[in-house]
């Protein structure tokens, strides 16, 4: 059975819906946008109406105020405790698809722009025929292309020395002795062999200054986050206080799926308390850093609101061990907790609508007074208009400027 840490989408349609669905693609909204001073922008455009580049304002939608649309779709998107980023990137990343999904799906949609002269001027835009749709992905360091109606941008400041589908190492052509490590997931396949093959390399480049970016990553298994800590820290450390859950009630056991597995878990793993709960005692043991290929140089950790679940995990525990400096916008996931592990799909017997219920409650080793919040960034970093138009990145900018001032590892 896989543990997993707590998961961003909890429901789904019917496996009947979810085949009619591969065979009917939705016609989203085909513009992406983002926000800035309660201004919305648009960031990427999959529409027949190519002048509407990256970057152009966008003042209303099908008559609507812009701004007011944004945040109407921020209202349904979920949030851990307090957090307002998860839902400002959520919008960033699934505006074309959570605006088809609360006004409705049209094959033409009206928006109304503002022109370089300041005024107003609609579109009727649709998906562009035989157009990929493409899900936003985080930030690009360096883009290969110029924007269209933009500036080109700078030479690319990394080089790739290792790239998968999960993972991305990259050295610094501004300081060699610094390294991108992009991680977007915790569910991944052979990790311990990943691992082995990032730090291999790590250390075989001589990197003093690890930039770990958890920007946008969804999270995934307990046991990634666990080792990919394991790696980073120097002392032996604790990631988990407590691992429990409720009494679990068997009569909703014919809805839910992994039943073999999840008895394993609970016969085998779990000790059952006299109060019913059900306590899982290994994830709370002391974890020990790994002697091979082990980093000890800095660590610096990018976060945004889409930073969720084992990235929040991770964040937390290297930032309270005082091992890494976190730099970039909250967690969108909890600093203190979340739910994890068992996490099965419960089949609603008359919609056949499949819900994902949590059934253990982790608490992170994290001792401070738990604020509902994600873990803040020891130095918060806002994104600009121009940040955006330009493909910059603030965060990386604010690490070397860091990297000026540490004395914490000498050549």
């Amino acid at each position: 059975m896989k543990w997993y840490t707590a998961v961003i989408h909890t429901v789904r349609g019917s496996k009947g819906f979810e085949r009619w669905r591969k065979h009917h693609t939705p016609n989203d909204f085909p513009l992406s946008v983002f926000e800035v001073d309660n201004r919305i922008f648009i960031s990427s455009n999959m529409s027949n109406q190519p002048e509407l580049y990256k970057g152009k304002e966008i003042v209303k939608i099908e008559g609507r105020p812009a701004l007011d649309t944004y945040h109407s779709l921020r209202k349904i998107v979920i949030s851990d405790g307090y957090n307002q980023t998860f839902k400002n990137t959520t919008i960033l990343n699934n505006f074309p698809m959570y605006y088809r999904y609360w006004y409705g799906e049209k094959d033409k949609y009206e928006v109304t722009i503002l022109d370089s002269l300041k005024q107003e001027k609609s579109y009727f835009v649709a998906l562009k025929k035989n157009e990929k749709k493409v899900r936003p992905a985080n930030i690009p360091l360096t883009p290969t292309t110029p924007v269209t109606g933009q500036v080109r941008p700078p030479e690319p400041a990394m080089i790739r020395i290792y790239g998968s589908k999960n993972a991305t190492l990259s050295i610094s052509k501004r300081d060699s002795s610094l390294a991108l490590l992009d991680l977007n997931t915790f569910s991944m396949g052979n990790y311990r062999k990943l691992y082995r093959k990032l730090f291999r390399e790590i250390e075989r480049n001589h990197i003093q200054h690890l930039v770990l970016d958890l920007r946008n990553n969804g999270g995934g298994k307990v046991a990634a986050s666990n080792l990919l800590m394991r790696y980073l820290m120097q002392e032996p450390f604790q990631a988990y206080r407590s691992v429990e859950s409720l009494p679990i009630k068997k009569e909703y056991n014919r809805y839910t799926n992994e039943r073999v597995a999840r008895m394993i878990l609970m016969k085998v793993i779990c000790k059952k308390m006299d109060d019913g709960r059900l306590v899982i005692r290994s994830a709370t043991r002391v974890q020990k850093p790994k002697k091979k290929h082990g980093f000890h140089g800095d660590l610096y950790i990018l976060t945004n609101g889409g930073s969720f679940s084992a990235s929040s995990i991770t964040t937390a525990n290297l930032q309270f061990w005082k091992r890494a400096v976190v730099i970039g916008r909250e967690t969108g996931g909890g600093r203190n907790g979340c739910t994890a592990w068992a996490i099965p799909y419960m089949t609603l017997p008359e919609s056949q609508v499949r819900i994902r219920i949590p059934l253990f409650k982790a608490l992170t080793a994290v001792t401070d007074t738990n604020q509902g919040r994600g873990v803040m960034p020891d130095y918060p970093v806002a994104f600009t208009s121009m940040d955006f138009m330009g493909n910059l990145d603030p965060d990386l900018e604010k690490v070397y400027e860091l990297i000026q001032k540490t004395t914490l590892v000498k050549k």
